[in-house]
């Protein structure tokens, strides 16, 4: 026979606890919350205490950036500010590094190579490059914690073609990471909207290209002039790994940002603090920098449903990778392909390393969302180019799967593409460079640049003060050809009947 269950043991106390609940209740709630949060003190009090301490370049902020309130009107303004702005950041930052921190690879010590202060072109400030007298011009706008260089290879393929190109840096970029802690995203689009003015100057058609953040300024941009605002008209629209959406830990970081004042701990607004290595990039990230991504995606996805659907819309591609730990890739196709109407619209979305010699290796939901959506037959407004070798899972050389506007069956075409050796997907930051970038690619030749950030690291776990998924990123893509070519000939195409600013 089995013996009696402890019943009696647990009313007692439970009989208790009831008691206290009608005798003093609130004392007791908050005896309860007390113990509850005591962990959650604890834990954050040990973080603040070993959080690394700051340098100069994450305290100083440069003065007079461009803001939405700035008196400045015109480029030639933005870039006389510009001027000061990098005279600042040699004067109170790289001439305030502490000698423990004059290293080779420290963007902000006097004689680094990754210091951009002494490249013969620093590709960290606005750059225009002048296109023939009757051709169309060309924005390019970069992305959060980035700067031009990230489309300077698209820029100069254009430009050679014979467009006029303007490659804006972005408020708050290209001097300091500091500078990301009092970044507004309004700041950012009021430089765009300079930035419009200035090239409708010349009187010809004017096309965006924007890169992540960038790309999502590109949509405000547009969404501004369907609210009726006066700003010059946009011929086409090229988005790059867009920020339609982001995951949900940019919007926690709001409540995080408090920390730092509360605790009167500077490095608690900070959610990576690493090493400046780059000289392009920054590698540091504060809260406020996820705060106003969350912002500004949460601004265009109101304002996309407000005006779905969206059929006033200049003709517009996107690229995309099917796996992006940035951004949500899906949304992009979800909350807003899906909603833009008329012809001319494109989307090419290149599909993670499908070798089956790789597959145990992967997580097998990575990147399944695209092959889902092309697996159901929706006829849909826009074409679609799939770049994968998922048809011979034996092989690393691609195809692409063509499905075009309206149609729920495809065609395939070789594009004489394979995956590299190794490479088992595109990253959110790799799509705009190519493999023979100076900086970022594996084939990048060492007399055009002081440094390639693309050749490993590799030894002992545990030693490197940077985060092993920080090295295994890709930072150039392969594919890159399909993207300059394609981006080509869209904006040749709407050259043709784009209209006048």
């Amino acid at each position: 026979m089995s013996p009696s269950l402890p019943i009696v043991p647990f009313a007692r106390p439970a009989t208790m606890l009831l008691t206290l609940l009608r005798k003093r209740p609130i004392r007791l709630l908050l005896t309860l919350l007390a113990g509850a949060l005591l962990p959650v003190v604890l834990l954050t009090a040990l973080w603040l205490h070993n959080l690394p301490r700051l340098s100069p370049w994450h305290t100083e902020v440069p003065a007079g950036e461009y803001t939405a309130r700035s008196s400045i009107r015109t480029l030639a303004e933005y870039r006389q500010q510009e001027d000061q702005l990098f005279a600042e950041v040699a004067s109170r930052i790289v001439a305030a590094t502490p000698g423990a921190e004059q290293r080779l690879l420290n963007r902000y010590a006097q004689h680094s190579l990754a210091n951009p202060l002494h490249y013969a072109q620093n590709w960290n400030r606005t750059i225009e490059l002048p296109g023939g007298a009757n051709q169309p011009a060309i924005l390019l706008l970069h992305g959060l914690s980035d700067s031009p260089y990230s489309m300077r290879a698209l820029a100069q393929a254009l430009n050679r073609q014979g467009y006029h190109v303007l490659v804006l840096r972005l408020p708050g970029h290209g001097t300091a990471p500091a500078a990301l802690t009092e970044l507004v995203w309004e700041d950012a689009a009021a430089a765009v909207r300079l930035a419009m003015r200035h090239l409708a100057e010349r009187q010809h058609p004017i096309h965006i290209i924007g890169y992540s953040t960038g790309a999502t300024l590109a949509v405000e941009y547009q969404l501004a002039r369907l609210d009726g605002e006066g700003l010059p008209e946009i011929a086409s629209m090229t988005l790059i790994s867009p920020a339609i959406a982001v995951t949900p830990a940019a919007g926690y970081a709001r409540f995080v940002k408090q920390l730092a004042p509360i605790s009167g701990i500077g490095a608690a607004a900070w959610s990576e603090i690493v090493p400046e290595y780059d000289p392009y990039k920054y590698n540091s990230f504060p809260f406020n920098a996820a705060v106003q991504i969350d912002r500004l995606t949460s601004h265009i996805r109101t304002g996309i449903q407000r005006h779905a659907p969206l059929a006033d819309w200049p003709a517009t591609q996107v690229f995309l990778s099917a796996v992006d730990d940035t951004v949500l890739p899906e949304a992009a196709v979800s909350e807003f392909m899906d909603r833009l109407k008329g012809a001319g619209h494109r989307l090419t979305i290149f599909d993670r390393n499908r070798r089956a010699e790789l597959a145990p290796l992967m997580r097998s939901e990575a990147g399944a969302w695209a092959q889902a959506m092309l697996g159901k037959p929706v006829p849909r407004g826009y074409a679609i180019e799939f770049v994968s070798n998922r048809r011979d899972t034996a092989s690393n050389e691609v195809l692409i799967e063509d499905y075009p506007a309206g149609a729920t069956v495809h065609t395939d075409r070789f594009a004489g593409l394979s995956w590299p050796v190794g490479v088992y997907a595109l990253a959110h930051v790799s799509l705009p460079f190519p493999e023979d970038d100076p900086l970022l690619g594996i084939n990048g030749q060492a007399a055009t640049a002081p440094l390639n950030l693309s050749r490993r690291l590799v030894g002992e776990r545990g030693v490197l003060d940077l985060a092993p998924a920080s090295l295994l990123r890709l930072r150039y893509n392969p594919f890159y050809p399909l993207v300059e070519n394609e981006i080509s000939a869209f904006i040749a195409q709407h050259s043709a009947t784009g209209h006048l600013p």
